[in-house]
């Protein structure tokens, strides 16, 4: 999801410390002690948290986080500081960070944190000790890992894991027209076809860069397959240009013949695209699964009301993005902030802002019957994901995917490809 901003810190005093300290520290067992304080009259500590999650589903997930740390922590209270949208938040943070006012937690992507990172060395804690008191290093996705560890040390905790190769669905739609989702871009084009003849929108999707992008990829894994896509967009391969033409001649079908007639419109994003499947009026969304949390807040029960699939040609390969939380370096409540990245990174913490969320757990050891039918799947293909893969980012292909949608200029759009090869 394209999004960028750091996260980090929280202050806390546990009940059993606070307990421990209000009874002696010396005396024998007859000794008379004082009872130890009520939870009501222990000191409140805030910690503020830098996040943008304040769409439905994102919001919602992140106050089960908070919820639950509160039970952990009765004492802590976190407080939301950052603005309303990713780019005003990471404006405001960069303002707090060089005025040496940081706020105790950031939010950003493992994508983001590297390049937060060089831009602004020092900026966030390593949380090596961290990971190593929570067992942390032994049960989260290896490749995730890896994403969040910079010069031999874990510079921040992932939150959850996005997979951006699912194509969401309205399973009455389907059901309504005897259909099965597809295994290969042939099929898909065929279902589009059907849906088509039956005065049905197909694809619902949005004129920005980054969704048609998610849309362009999607239909690209279908040309390519799971191992070729990797190894190119990775930028361990040379461009195959037979392969990306005709990656771009299935987007340029889908956009010119089975999107939604909305798409065009600037003013619609993906949560409108999402309520067009909701609404029945288009069948699919090729979207990342934080559409799965959007579609629960809105009432639909996974599975039920709403199905979701990998993109055809892709079930080996998961194509993920991650939210992070990093301490900033400075943070006000900094032993607090570490009880809440304990809440975050816990079995529980995983599950429950998960599940709302509709993303899937970091950890590897969370028990799946804990998880929606939907929930269950994608975290099964995680695990069996021959290829677990961070989305790359380029802006470049956003404006170009954005420019074609309009003028369909299929050299130009190959030229982006050229100059703008994937980053190792």
């Amino acid at each position: 999801m394209k999004k960028s901003n750091p996260l980090l810190n929280l202050e806390s005093l546990p009940l059993i410390a606070a307990l421990a300290l209000a009874v002696g520290a010396c005396g024998g067992k007859d000794e008379e002690r004082p009872a130890p304080a009520p939870v009501e009259q222990l000191p409140v500590v805030k910690v503020e948290l830098f996040s943008w999650w304040v769409a439905p589903g994102e919001a919602e997930a992140l106050q089960k986080l908070i919820d639950l740390h509160r039970e952990n922590y009765p004492n802590q209270r976190i407080v939301n500081g950052a603005a309303t949208t990713a780019e005003q938040s990471k404006l405001l943070l960069l303002e707090r960070l060089t005025e040496g006012e940081p706020p105790d937690v950031m939010q950003s992507s493992a994508y983001n944190i590297r390049q937060d990172l060089a831009a602004y060395p020092g900026i966030v804690q390593p949380l090596d000790a961290l990971f190593e008191e929570e067992g942390l290093s032994k049960v989260i996705v290896p490749e995730l890992l890896d994403d969040v560890t910079l010069d031999g040390s874990v510079q921040a905790l992932p939150v959850n894991m996005h997979r951006e190769n699912t194509i969401f669905y309205n399973k009455r739609i389907f059901a309504d027209n005897q259909l099965e989702p597809p295994t290969s871009l042939e099929e898909l084009l065929a279902a589009c076809e059907k849906l088509k003849k039956k005065g049905i929108t197909p694809i619902a999707t949005t004129s920005e860069g980054w969704v048609l992008r998610i849309l362009f990829n999607t239909l690209a894994m279908g040309v390519y397959d799971s191992e070729a896509f990797t190894a190119y967009w990775t930028g361990n391969a040379e461009l195959d240009e037979d392969k990306l033409s005709s990656a771009i001649d299935a987007f340029d079908t889908v956009l010119t013949q089975y999107v939604d007639a909305d798409a065009a419109d600037a003013a619609v994003g993906w949560t409108d695209a999402a309520q067009a499947v909701f609404a029945g009026e288009a069948a699919m969304f090729p979207h990342g699964d934080w559409t799965k949390g959007y579609f629960e807040q809105l009432g639909w029960t996974p599975d039920f009301d709403f199905g979701a699939f990998a993109a055809p040609g892709s079930r080996e390969l998961f194509w993920y993005s991650a939210d992070v939380f990093a301490i900033a370096t400075g943070a006000p409540q900094e032993s607090a902030a570490h009880d809440f990245l304990r809440t975050v990174g816990s079995k529980e913490g995983q599950v429950a802002f998960n599940k709302i969320k509709g993303s899937s757990p970091i950890r590897l050891d969370v028990d799946p019957k804990l998880l929606d039918p939907i929930g269950r799947q994608v975290l099964d293909d995680l695990k069996n994901a021959k290829f677990r893969v961070q989305v790359r980012n380029n802006d470049a292909w956003d404006i170009g995917l954005a420019r074609f949608a309009v003028d369909h200029d299929k050299e130009a759009l190959i030229q982006i490809y050229r100059d703008s090869p994937p980053q190792r």
